[in-house]
Formats: C-alpha cells, structure tokens, sequence
C-alpha cells in the first residue's frame, strides 16, 4: 500500500504540471501553467516527504487534493465543461480519498 500511495501522488503531482503547461499552451494562460506548477510541486514535495514519513506525506497529499477539489467543482459549477475542470475534479477527489484509504491502512486516522 505505501508504494500505491507514493506512485499516486507521484502520478497526481505530473499530470498537475502538464494540465498547467496545456492551460499555458491552449490558452496562453500563465495563471494555469504557475497554479499548475506550484500544485504539482507540492504533490511531489508530499511524495518526497512521504519517503521518510508516509502518514504525514499522505496527508500532505490528501489535503492538497481536497483543495483542489474545491477549487475545480468552483470552477466545474461556472463553466460546465468536462474538460478541463471536470476531468481534474474527478481525479482530485479520488487522489484524495486513495491517499485517506492509504493513510487509514498504514494504521493512522485522520
């Protein structure tokens, strides 16, 4: 399960920096690519940190996750589009509740 967890936030932290260089690519929007940037960095400072220390890894991750699910249903409830808001919608809340489901494993709650 540790490793699951690691590969997710992994996983989570690069396709958050991609969605921001598409943002910038698609349209010219420097605010996706440094929202992007910074919220894929943090998933891979989580993941670094959950090297040493799974559980607080973990829950850097799960909490980075639950941000951003609020941040993409906001977003998700002004535009109505699927891509790009929804589709990050969806994999910020399962993120999130993989790393919660990780995390209860390794013997530690919430």
């Amino acid at each position: 399960m540790l490793l699951a967890g690691q590969v997710i936030l992994g996983v989570y932290g690069i396709l958050l920096i991609l969605g921001g260089v598409m943002g910038q690519v698609k349209s010219g929007s420097t605010v996706s690519l440094a929202a992007g940037g910074l919220c894929g960095l943090a998933s891979l400072v989580a993941l670094w940190v959950s090297l040493s220390d799974p559980a607080q890894g973990f829950l850097i991750g799960a909490m980075l996750a639950l941000l951003l699910t609020g941040v993409f249903l906001s977003r998700f409830f002004r535009t109505r589009k699927l891509m790009p808001a929804g589709v990050a919608l969806l994999l910020s809340v399962i993120v999130g509740v993989l790393l919660v489901l990780v995390r209860q494993k390794l013997g530690v709650s919430m």
